[in-house]
């Protein structure tokens, strides 16, 4: 059954715990950054998404003098229920799986960046250099073994929380009754990453949006591309097509130069013992 993350933001506490387990987790690697200097925002570091980072906590401060007042919002891939990423991408390189997670196959990727376009959060970034997409996946691989994701697990608050995706929502409603504002019960169609806060998202940083599914959103802007861009899409697909052929030819040629190495296999306990680590 589908999963979903219940993100309280009233408990958050900006301790990022989430962004280290994040990087540990999903071995991704450190980055120079700098204290932002957008006014409101000035703490939040890193101050946006990239290849290396999947998620990171958003400082908003609001109000002046004695109303003054810090909100902390975690930012990373919202798992759509009906992903505009996945239904623009022309080789089905991302796919939606029934636990919740949208996934990416980077053997598929001829990298159009199509998923950049139909994503309504902003969410994929492309790797220049390895020439792929690049995104949170939800943990999938723990939970296929009935492990929480690294991120909630390492929330020493409980402002993260996974659970079904109809409890998520009942509990989101709940809070909602006695005050709170929600997101991602219904918007874009509803996805995975499910918020209550005490104001209003969308005066967080996350963008309005209505019941619109992202599949929708993404016909739509298809459509406005119209027949030409139609015609372009097609020969951007086999340009890729044909540009990852070469690429796979060289790196192919380039091994058979090299003397064989030998290979090391991680084997299924060892994983399960990663997770376990990591979720204690």
């Amino acid at each position: 059954m589908a999963k979903a993350v219940l993100v309280d933001i009233r408990k958050c506490i900006a301790c990022r715990a989430c962004q280290v387990a994040c990087k540990r987790w999903n071995d991704r690697q450190g980055e120079p950054t700098k204290l932002n200097a957008t006014p409101g925002l000035e703490w939040t570091n890193p101050s946006d998404l990239s290849p290396q980072t999947y998620t990171y906590i958003r400082f908003i401060g609001k109000g002046k003098g004695d109303d003054f007042k810090w909100h902390f919002i975690k930012i990373q891939c919202n798992h759509c229920v009906e992903p505009g990423c996945a239904s623009v991408c022309p080789t089905k390189a991302l796919y939606k799986t029934a636990e919740g997670p949208v996934l990416y196959d980077k053997e598929k990727c001829i990298g159009c960046k199509y998923c950049i376009s139909g994503c309504p959060f902003d969410v994929p970034r492309f790797d220049e250099e390895n020439q792929i997409i690049e995104k949170c996946t939800f943990c999938a691989e723990r939970l296929a073994e009935g492990v929480e994701p690294a991120c909630v697990a390492a929330c020493p608050t409980d402002a993260l929380a996974i659970y079904e995706r109809d409890e998520a929502i009942r509990l989101a409603e709940s809070a909602a009754s006695k005050g709170a504002h929600t997101y991602g019960k219904q918007e874009v169609g509803g996805t995975s990453w499910i918020y209550v806060s005490d104001v209003p998202v969308t005066e967080l940083g996350l963008p309005r949006h209505d019941s619109k599914s992202p599949t929708a959103y993404a016909t739509d802007m298809l459509l406005k591309v119209g027949a030409l861009g139609i015609v372009g899409a097609g020969l951007l697909y086999l340009l890729g097509v044909y540009t990852k052929r070469r690429s796979d030819l060289a790196k192919e040629v380039q091994s058979s130069d090299k003397a064989p190495q030998k290979s090391t296999v991680t084997s299924r306990g060892e994983s399960v013992d990663k997770m376990g680590g990591d979720s204690a």
